[in-house]
């Protein structure tokens, strides 16, 4: 009669806990499933655990396999879901069409020098590596800018430049330019500078670059929403049929902003696959677990991408390689 009972008591016991446990995968999983999808202002909370769901939904799969190893099965089905319906988003976009052909190619580097602290002479080698068209930099100053556009052979290759920026560490953009510049004008969307300008690309025509860098969101939680949301209207509003807008976002694809921001646009990263791999931070305890610095285009196709690490910088320099759906090249 003792070992009957006992034996109900256990059942009673794991009955109970498959149904705690069940219930606690439930929770996580509709947590995890949901995060990608809020959009709530004024909340900065929300947007920086946005940024750390990739890491949140293979979490939810290591708890899946621990629940299938322990026989819990419903409670890793459950997990599996809310894993997929939370990673899916954040995941890099991938178009498998080729529609441009063979074009003109253009390689851009985009860069945030982390309040102008960069080492000029490691980004100046990056550079040299990379051999970019065209060269977004954030949080940049002029003593930055001139130490490394005064490297010789820098000044030739990356002859044209935007206007002078914001005095200060952390407010200037710049865009250097293998060919000349022209129309140039504001980005709406940040404190920071954000510029833009055409440059004339021999084969391909005008192709309109922007360097953009809207604020952080965690002390302005509004001011990033509504920034990336301005990017976006000025993206969809600016007529040129050409367009590459590189820069810091501070935003993943984990963030509806940037999806909706994004839209209608190839991303470089594409080339490297649908993993998003991460750009910050740097050169910190933590490693990088995010992917915020990006380099989007209209009329363009994605060939390469790759990142670098820059001392000096908590953000990864990201070079991208495309080819131009305009006109073909001459030179071929």
């Amino acid at each position: 009669m003792t070992s009957a009972r006992a034996r109900l008591g256990t059942r009673r016991r794991t009955r109970r806990q498959v149904i705690v446990w069940t219930a606690i995968a439930l929770v996580i999983s509709l947590v995890a499933a949901a995060l990608p999808y809020l959009e709530i202002p004024g909340v900065a909370a929300i947007p920086v655990a946005q940024a750390l769901v990739p890491l949140g939904a293979v979490f939810l799969l290591v708890l899946a396999v621990i629940s299938m190893v322990v026989r819990l099965w419903m409670a890793a089905l459950i997990l599996m879901i809310g894993a997929a319906v939370g990673g899916v988003p954040t995941l890099t976009p991938v178009d498998t069409s080729q529609a441009c052909g063979a074009g003109t190619p253009l390689t851009v580097l985009s860069f945030n020098a982390k309040l102008s602290g960069a080492d000029p002479i490691a980004l100046a080698d990056l550079m040299r590596a990379t051999e970019p068209d065209a060269v977004a930099l954030v949080e940049v100053d002029e003593t930055l800018i001139d130490a490394v556009r005064g490297e010789p052979d820098l000044a030739d290759a990356l002859p044209h430049r935007t206007r002078e920026v914001t005095a200060g560490q952390a407010s200037g953009s710049v865009i250097l330019s293998a060919f000349p510049l022209s129309s140039e004008e504001d980005v709406p969307g940040s404190e920071f500078d954000q510029v833009s300008a055409i440059a004339t690309v021999p084969g391909a025509g005008e192709v309109r670059l922007a360097a953009v860098h809207p604020p952080p969101p965690v002390w302005q939680p509004n001011g990033w929403l509504s920034g990336l949301d301005d990017i976006a209207a000025w993206v969809n509003q600016t007529p040129d049929d050409t367009l590459l807008i590189a820069g810091d976002f501070n935003a993943s694809f984990a963030h509806p902003a940037l999806r909706r921001l994004s839209s209608g646009l190839r991303t470089g990263a594409e080339a490297a696959g649908p993993i998003p791999w991460p750009t910050w931070p740097e050169e910190k305890l933590v490693p990088a677990f995010t992917a915020i610095d990006h380099t989007f285009a209209r009329g363009a196709e994605p060939m390469a991408w790759e990142s670098f690490p820059v001392a000096g910088s908590d953000h990864r320099a990201v070079a991208t390689e495309w080819v131009l759906c305009g006109e073909s090249s001459d030179a071929d």
